[in-house]
């Protein structure tokens, strides 16, 4: 990162104050809501230092230098271009029948050898996460820059770098809207003068791309136009990125591909970017961005306008309050960076700042058709982990964690899209390699088809039948936060349905007990300890991935009145549900990652997924009050493998610190956050990296920590709603409000203060309805206007009833 000069600098303030409702008033306060730098990165290779913007579809990332800008553009549908599809095999019902009895008798490798030897998997599909390009914007040198700063304000999106020389204070700004789907880029004159300037399209070779991709720039004086094709065998494919330039004032001029500017008050650039899958050079032709970019208007205001309407009012629902002081809010994201790895407990303004920023980065980054995927959004290089994929058995999961509680159900709309546009390939997944009707996941993909990623020896992930319970669980939890049946008939109802159909036909052999056996089940990534063998029976992942799918349609059968009678599917499915196998509790008193007696036993506490865990979290299944056997194993669990490191993984670490703050354990919670920030997690731009000390970019820590906060602050399930589950012990003081519960309930107001033992929350229901309000350390006085009765769980927790549509403030002492 290179030192951009000066003495002391002015933070300019993005103040967020509580509405004037008088329901809210007295909880009126002041957040800063802004990242902030006194930095650029210095060569292009520290492009994740950068700040970024994004809107889901389109992405950004500037860097900042105030003579020599680099902006990075990025898109969706960035990867490269498909030369053939993934295909496999048409797997045997002999072959299937045989890898089920090897299972079954335990000849483990029988059935490891037959499935690797039959599926036929062949690579295909897109390829690597890739960016489109750069523009450089220069300006020429006039004497010492003094005052510099970028600044990310995560309430409108706005990247804004500043400073000063001998021509006056300059400014730049980047947003990218959601509203109106363009990349508005605003540059104006110094203080004391004109604004000359040069723009150019193009390419650098930090960014790796393939040999055989060609890149021409068709630009003039109103419209920059790169244009790139993919190599020669997928079929015409391409994509372009085109830039409307409005100068206000001053000339134009083109040489070569370099545009330049001279004695203008300012420069408007609207930038649209399309991906082509085939026949691009005819779609270039035509100049539909142009004319979509033409229509807009060249006007800043009203264009930010659009974007306060849209990303603004999204991100503005929820706001965290840690008490951090007014001079460490005023420090740089380094600056705070420093100041927690100097210190062994929270540095509250930098959580608070991490927690926006990660609201922020998710939000930019989902949009209603799409996601984030494994880097979010944004990439700077061709050269990405693991393809930058949507990763399913784990990592998108987490991103989008606080989703639903968060009330971004805008980014969530992008979520349920993905899953039913991968349907299709999940429904030939099942029907090609397991014989079977339903769905199977696919492991990892671009995002056009749910075709299944890789199958090898080590990770015969056809079997890792689980996974299906986890991707559809979110369609579950939006409804259990609105209470809106029809997105349950309409949208999840086909879905699951296909999985009550999927257990039927994949579920056929029993142990001596009459349970089922899923004679082919892996945890995802994991192997039983010693054995070097992946695919065995009953892993915990898959039995609870199945009782979740079952039971939810039945749920809902039931609900609507569907598939009932005798043989229809209410009783079909009912019968399989109860023929599941248990859950198995190991000699250390953990919960077993394999529910099969010779398997018990053989966790290897120090891998870095829980899959098995996913009964704790996102599946609410385990709990202190309805399972607590099942909860203690779990706590043990924990505990056992928070003596490892998760194999430095982000994503071992996100999963396991939910499950802490769902099995109350605060001090698990508060380690893991701290190591995030103390270790390097966090790149300057607060943007992330898989593992500590940088390395590869990743963005499932920064957008899965305003998840874990969310729940170490406030969980919910069915009637219950948990105050301070896993509160960190140095976060005395603080309030968060805008979180939704999974039971139609908003959080208006959250207050503690751990000093004088008080909690004070205003809860406002969409239905009348009893909730069993909770706090572990136990209440000792609640007051309220709302009816209050004891609960059957005694000092820990009281019933409060709760009236559709009402605010209801509760006091409590603990």
């Amino acid at each position: 990162m290179k030192k951009t000069i000066t003495n002391a600098f002015k933070l300019l303030f993005v103040l967020l104050i509580a509405g004037a409702n008088p329901a809210n008033a007295w909880a009126q306060e002041i957040t800063e809501r802004t990242g902030i730098s006194y930095n650029y990165p210095e060569k292009y290779s520290d492009w994740a230092n950068g700040f970024f913007a994004g809107n889901g579809k389109m992405g950004v990332i500037v860097f900042g230098n105030p003579l020599k800008e680099t902006v990075i553009y990025n898109d969706r549908k960035f990867f490269m271009a498909a030369s053939r599809e993934r295909s496999f095999n048409q797997v045997s019902a002999s072959d299937l029948e045989k890898i089920r009895n090897y299972c079954a008798e335990e000849n483990w490798k029988a059935a490891n050898d037959l499935a690797s030897e039959v599926h036929g998997w062949k690579n295909g599909g897109e390829g690597d996460k890739h960016p489109g390009y750069e523009m450089l914007i220069s300006v020429t040198e006039d004497g010492q820059i003094t005052n510099y700063s970028r600044e990310c304000d995560f309430r409108t999106g706005e990247i804004i770098v500043r400073w000063t020389d001998n021509r006056g204070k300059w400014e730049r700004r980047t947003f990218v809207s959601r509203k109106d789907n363009v990349i508005v880029q605003y540059l104006t004159a110094p203080g004391n003068g004109k604004l000359n300037c040069s723009i150019q399209l193009g390419t650098d070779e930090g960014m790796h791309f393939h040999s055989n991709m060609k890149f021409t720039n068709v630009s003039n004086v109103d419209f920059l136009n790169l244009r790139v094709n993919y190599p020669s065998n997928t079929n015409g494919a391409g994509y372009e990125g085109v830039t409307r330039v409005v100068a206000s004032g001053g000339k134009k001029s083109i040489s070569g591909d370099v545009l330049t500017i001279q004695d203008a008050q300012s420069v408007m650039l609207l930038t649209r970017l399309e991906r082509y899958y085939s026949d691009s050079e005819n779609a270039w032709n035509k100049k539909v961005l142009q004319a979509q970019l033409k229509s807009l208007p060249a006007n800043y205001k009203k264009l930010l306008a659009g974007q306060i309407k849209t990303h603004q009012a999204i991100f503005d629902r929820v706001n965290l309050n840690l008490g951090g002081t007014k001079t460490d809010r005023a420090l740089s994201n380094e600056a705070l960076l420093q100041k927690q790895k100097e210190s062994d407990t929270a540095v509250p303004a930098l959580w608070e700042r991490i927690f926006d920023s990660g609201r922020y980065l998710y939000l930019s980054a989902s949009s209603d058709v799409a996601p984030p995927d494994l880097l979010g959004l944004w990439t700077g290089d061709c050269s990405v982990g693991w393809s930058g994929y949507y990763h399913l058995d784990a990592n998108l999961n987490l991103q989008i964690s606080s989703g639903n509680i968060g009330a971004m159900p805008e980014a969530m709309e992008g979520y349920f899209t993905l899953m039913e546009r991968l349907s299709d390939g999940f429904k030939t997944n099942a029907s090609k390699l397991l014989g079977a009707r339903g769905m199977v996941g696919g492991g990892n993909t671009a995002g056009l088809n749910g075709l299944i990623s890789s199958m090898n020896y080590y990770y015969p992930y056809q079997f890792a039948t689980g996974e299906m319970g986890w991707l559809l669980y979110p369609f579950w939890e939006h409804y259990l936060v609105t209470g809106d049946k029809e997105f349950l008939r309409n949208r999840l109802y086909p879905l699951m349905k296909e999985m009550g159909y999927f257990y039927e036909d994949f579920l056929v052999k029993t142990d001596k007990n009459g349970k089922y056996i899923f004679a082919g089940s892996i945890s995802p990534e994991a192997q039983p300890a010693g054995l070097g063998l992946s695919l065995v029976n009953n892993s915990s992942f898959d039995i609870a991935g199945a009782k979740f799918c079952l039971e939810k349609l039945i749920e809902m059968c039931n609900l609507f009145g569907y598939e009932q009678g005798a043989g229809e599917g209410v009783e079909r499915w009912s019968a399989i549900l109860n023929k599941l196998p248990p859950y198995l509790i190991n000699s250390d008193g953990a919960l077993s990652e394999w529910s099969w007696p010779s398997l018990s036993g053989k966790e290897g506490y120090g891998h870095r997924h829980s899959s098995h865990l996913i009964t704790v979290w996102p599946l609410n299944e385990i709990s202190k009050e309805k399972t607590p056997g099942l909860f203690k194993a779990a706590q043990m669990t924990l505990q056992k493998k928070d003596e490892h490191n998760y194999e430095d993984a982000g994503h071992g670490l996100l999963h396991s610190a939910l499950n802490a703050a769902n099995l109350n354990n605060a001090q698990s919670v508060n380690t893991k956050l701290l190591r995030f920030m103390k270790t390097d997690f966090f790149f300057p731009s607060l943007a992330s990296a898989h593992y500590s000390k940088y390395k590869v970019f990743c963005t499932d820590v920064c957008h899965a920590v305003p998840g874990i906060m969310m729940e170490m602050l406030l969980n919910s399930k069915n009637d219950v709603i948990e105050l301070l589950p896993a509160l960190p012990p140095s976060l005395t003081k603080g309030s968060l409000s805008g979180l939704r519960t999974r039971n139609q309930t908003i959080i208006e107001r959250l207050e503690w203060d751990m000093d004088s033992r008080t909690i004070v929350c205003i809860l406002k229901s969409n239905i009348n309805q009893d909730i069993t309000l909770i706090q572990r350390q136990g209440i000792t006085s609640i007051k309220s206007d709302a009816a209050i009765r004891p609960s059957a769980i005694g000092n820990e927790g009281r019933v409060v009833k709760l009236k559709a549509g009402k605010s209801t403030k509760i006091s409590i002492t603990i």
